[in-house]
C-alpha cells in the first residue's frame, strides 16, 4: 500500500522548535537546465537586495491563554521568533539566515529541516483541506517548488493547532516562502546560505564501503494511483527553443519511487521530444508517500510507475 504524507499533528503539554536552525539533510547541485550549483557555492554572504524576513518586520505574540493542546506551551531558541496572525504562523530565524549543508550527490536538498506551522480558533481540519507551502527564488534561477501537507482532524478544535511541517529547498540563494491555508496566507523571505569552503573541504570522507545489503522489494503502481501521493514537487520550466515554438503539453516518464520516497531511474516515454530533459530536471526533486508492502508493513518497497510532467499553455 502507499503511505501518503500526513503531517505530525502534535498534542502534547511542551513542544520545544530550536530544532528548526539544524539542517538535517545533505545538499545538492543546482539542476536547472541541466546547470550545477558549483557557481552559487560562491555566494558565502547574502547580497544587499535579499530582504530578510526579520523581526522587525513583526514580532507575532501568540495568543494568552491559549487553549490545552500543542501551541499551550511553547518554547524557541534565543535566535528565532514568531511571525504571523492567530490564523497562521511559523518560527523565523532572527537573522534570516537558514544554513544549508554540504552538497552530496545531485537530487538532494540545499536546505531541508522542520518547519512547524499553528493556527487558532479554528485551528487546523482536514475538512478545510491541505497546508500548501511554496517557495521562488528571488535572486536567480531555480525551479519553484509546492509542499502539500495534509491535516488530522480531532475532536476538539483547538487540539490541531500546529502542524509539523518540513520545508525543502533545492538551490541556495534568497528565497520568498509562502504558506497557504484556506483563505490565510502567510510569506516571508529567507536567505539559504551555503556553507562556507572550509567547511565543504572539511566535510569530504573516505569510508570503507558499507557492506552490500539485499535490493528492495519492488511493486508495479499505476500513474495515476502513485500521483495521489505526490507532496514535494518542482515547476518545470519550459526550454527556450519550446518556448519560442509555443509547445507544450504532458511529458511521461518512466520512474521508480525509491524507500525514501524519491524519484530514480527516470527515463523519457512520450510527449513533446524538447520538454524530454526539463521534466526529467523538474522530477528529479518530486517526493512521494513512501510505499510499503500489503504483507510487509514494516519493510518499504520500490514503485515501479510512471509520471506525467505537465508544462501549461504559454501566456500570450
Amino acid at each position: 500500500m502507499l503511505l501518503s504524507r500526513s503531517p505530525t499533528v502534535i498534542v502534547l503539554a511542551l513542544i520545544a522548535v530550536s530544532s528548526t536552525r539544524t539542517p538535517h539533510k545533505t545538499v545538492t547541485s543546482e539542476t536547472d537546465g541541466g546547470k550545477s550549483g558549483e557557481g552559487m557555492l560562491s555566494q558565502d554572504a547574502r547580497p544587499g537586495n535579499c530582504r530578510v524576513t526579520l523581526s522587525s518586520d513583526g514580532r507575532f505574540v501568540p495568543p494568552s491563554p491559549v487553549p490545552a493542546g500543542p501551541a499551550s506551551h511553547l518554547e524557541i531558541a534565543s535566535d528565532q521568533f514568531w511571525f504571523g496572525t492567530e490564523k497562521l504562523w511559523t518560527v523565523l530565524p532572527a537573522d534570516g539566515t537558514w544554513p544549508g549543508s554540504v552538497p552530496g550527490k545531485p537530487g538532494d536538498f540545499a536546505y531541508s529541516n522542520k518547519l512547524p506551522w499553528f493556527r487558532l480558533h479554528p485551528a487546523f481540519s482536514e475538512n478545510d483541506g491541505p497546508l500548501t507551502i511554496t517557495g521562488k527564488r528571488l535572486d536567480g534561477p531555480s525551479p519553484s517548488f509546492t509542499e502539500i501537507f495534509l491535516s488530522n482532524a480531532f475532536s476538539r478544535d483547538d487540539d490541531n493547532a500546529m502542524i509539523m511541517g518540513g520545508i525543502e529547498i533545492p538551490a541556495f540563494g534568497c528565497w520568498e516562502i509562502t504558506g497557504q491555508y484556506k483563505d490565510q496566507q502567510l510569506t516571508f523571505t529567507a536567505w539559504v546560505a551555503p556553507p562556507l569552503e572550509q567547511e565543504m573541504s572539511s566535510s569530504t570522507i573516505s569510508a570503507e564501503p558499507l557492506a552490500r545489503e539485499s535490493p528492495p522489494s519492488r511493486i508495479q503502481v499505476d500513474g495515476e494511483v502513485q500521483a495521489r501521493s505526490l507532496f514535494y514537487r518542482v515547476t518545470p520550466e519550459i526550454p527556450p527553443a519550446a518556448e519560442a515554438a509555443s509547445i507544450s503539453g504532458t511529458v511521461v516518464l518512466h520512474a521508480v519511487i525509491t524507500t525514501s520516497g524519491r524519484t530514480s531511474e527516470l527515463q523519457y516515454l512520450s510527449g513533446p521530444p524538447l520538454l524530454s530533459q526539463a521534466a526529467i530536471d523538474a522530477a528529479t526533486w518530486w517526493q512521494y508517500g513512501i510505499a510499503f508492502a500489503n504483507d510487509q508493513p514494516d519493510e518499504p518497497v520500490e514503485v515501479d510507475t510512471t509520471i506525467n510532467v505537465v508544462f501549461p499553455e504559454p501566456h500570450n
